[in-house]
């Protein structure tokens, strides 16, 4: 066999750690005894995770719960719904990783991608005689000529130590993938679970992507991606790898095409981009009913407290504060969801420890809430909720001294005085909600059999006629490549628990999130809610300067 020829480069090394049944291993932490029985976390009315011993009764992700105790009567349900335990434990794991590299990436609470290039070369010119550590994909006996074996290899020594350091400090068994981009890390850590490690060379690319039994296990395929391949005959990898790309950029656009076709090939030039902290913090809480508007106070302090945690936790200051609905129509049996916001005064905030506020200052954010209430829900007409939530956005940093004009000015002018709420609320209508559906497996293709063609493709390079250039997935020469993974062209549907919905692994907000798109199709066309107008004032205009 030929020595294997790069169709790309290959020399950074990436890892990708993801956590074995997350939340599950965190309830087993926190409660040993969980350990020996079937656990399933619930939320709502479906089984979202569970562990190991669950599964070989065959509870599956986002398994209704009648049915999961149809199928194995023994089973523990915990509620997982409160999901703040495994954010910190996320947030741990993620602080842990960061001390291997600066390139650390989040997917959801339990996924991880890490660029440890440099650390895989410092540890190369150390010493090059390490071995590989963990499961091998595909044939390895033609290496490439560019040395990212070298650095793969070493990489295998990484990944399994900062796996045993999970273990160890945090007590959480991971599995992990290794390669040379992250398509094909994320794909090989779910080769070998749980506890384990797969790596995969360059020289195996193609034949991982040939065993995929679906479309959809590629990252960035969702369910209308799928629809509209299938209905132009690409229903395999190979079927992707084959296609005419004119007729493929016809359909989904020259970028999207360009992006799936080299992914078909294993051929992944995005980069590891570090995560940062989130834009908006938030809590919503779901009930049966709530009519009444001493109960929507009393579950709006109780939303606050929990909220104030999170945000202390951040060590950010908010200005603006969300206030979200959902209001259901006995008549219609449709609900909507509603939102307002409006800016606050930071002086609540700053000089404090958030959690340490005192009454006063409590007592009037729970004013602003209930003001902006007012303006969501009618309440001299009979109301019924089944949706409550709260969130802050817009934050600043804490300053690092105290005193500052900005302080000063903050302390001593009232910004948003709780009489000038009416006139800065920013409304904004969601559309006509959709009742929950479960998310629906995508049947699977058997796998293909072709190896002599794929052993084929592996000995030689792909015709470069054949392949879009890499260049075709920047829309310029700035541009940074279409980011499979993080998914920016998808939303929380308006009747998913948005907490429970961004937790959930990215795949399964994608199938979520693309149902919920098919469903609003047929619905009527949603009304843009109108710019929101930024109040003028001599803090914004300090702070901006």
């Amino acid at each position: 066999m030929e020595s294997y020829k790069p169709l790309e480069d290959h020399s950074r090394t990436i890892i990708h750690i993801d956590i074995d049944c997350f939340y599950a291993q965190v309830e087993m932490i926190k409660d040993p005894k969980l350990k020996y029985v079937p656990l399933g976390i619930q939320q709502k009315n479906i089984v979202v995770t569970s562990n190991y011993i669950a599964r070989e009764f065959g509870i599956k992700k986002c398994m209704l719960i009648t049915e999961a105790r149809e199928i194995c009567p023994n089973l523990i349900l915990v509620k997982g719904e409160d999901l703040h335990e495994y954010r910190q434990m996320s947030y741990k794991v993620t602080e842990l990783l960061q001390k291997y590299s600066p390139s650390v990436n989040r997917l959801g609470l339990d996924e991880n991608f890490l660029d440890v290039t440099n650390l895989v070369n410092d540890q190369i010119r150390k010493d090059s005689r390490d071995s590989i550590v963990g499961n091998v994909f595909g044939d390895i006996s033609s290496p490439c000529e560019c040395g990212c074996y070298e650095r793969i290899k070493s990489a295998t020594n990484i990944a399994q130590h900062i796996r045993s350091a999970i273990k160890t400090e945090l007590g959480l068994t991971t599995s992990a993938g290794i390669a040379h981009n992250k398509l094909l890390a994320k794909i090989a850590g779910g080769q070998h679970k749980p506890d384990q490690q797969t790596v995969v060379f360059p020289n195996s690319a193609v034949e991982m992507m040939l065993s995929l039994t679906s479309l959809s296990r590629i990252p960035g395929i969702g369910y209308t991606t799928l629809d509209q391949l299938s209905n132009i005959g690409i229903r395999t990898v190979e079927d992707l790898q084959n296609c005419d790309v004119a007729k493929l950029e016809d359909l989904i656009g020259h970028k999207k095409a360009a992006v799936l076709h080299h992914l078909s090939f294993g051929i992944d030039p995005s980069s590891v981009k570090r995560t940062g902290k989130p834009q908006s913090i938030g809590i919503e809480d779901s009930y049966k009913s709530i009519s009444a508007d001493k109960e929507v106070r009393e579950k709006m302090e109780q939303l606050l407290k929990r909220l104030l945690i999170l945000v202390s936790e951040d060590g950010r200051t908010p200005r603006t504060i969300k206030l979200t609905v959902r209001k259901f129509d006995k008549s219609k049996k449709s609900s909507n969801r509603e939102t307002r916001q409006c800016n606050l005064n930071t002086s609540t905030f700053l000089g404090n420890d958030i959690m340490k506020l005192s009454n006063d200052d409590f007592n009037k954010i729970m004013t602003v809430i209930m003001r902006l209430f007012g303006k969501a829900v009618d309440t001299s007409k009979p109301y019924h909720l089944t949706l409550l939530g709260l969130s802050f956005t817009k934050f600043i940093e804490r300053p690092a001294t105290k005193n500052t004009l900005t302080n000063f000015l903050s302390k001593n002018i009232e910004v948003q005085s709780v009489t000038d709420i009416e006139s800065l609320c920013n409304v904004q209508k969601d559309p006509k909600e959709i009742p929950s559906t479960s998310a629906t497996e995508i049947p699977e293709i058997e796998p293909l059999s072709k190896k002599s063609k794929m052993s084929n493709m592996i000995q030689k390079p792909i015709e470069s006629s054949s392949l879009l250039t890499v260049s075709d997935l920047r829309l310029n020469s700035t541009d940074e490549p279409m980011d499979i993974y993080t998914n920016p062209n998808i939303s929380c549907p308006p009747d998913a628990d948005k907490d429970v919905f961004w937790a959930l692994p990215k795949e399964l907000q994608i199938e979520l999130w693309e149902n919920y798109k098919r469903t609003r199709e047929r619905e009527k066309k949603i009304n843009m809610p109108g710019k929101r107008v930024k109040p003028n004032s001599i803090i914004n205009y300090l702070v901006r300067q």
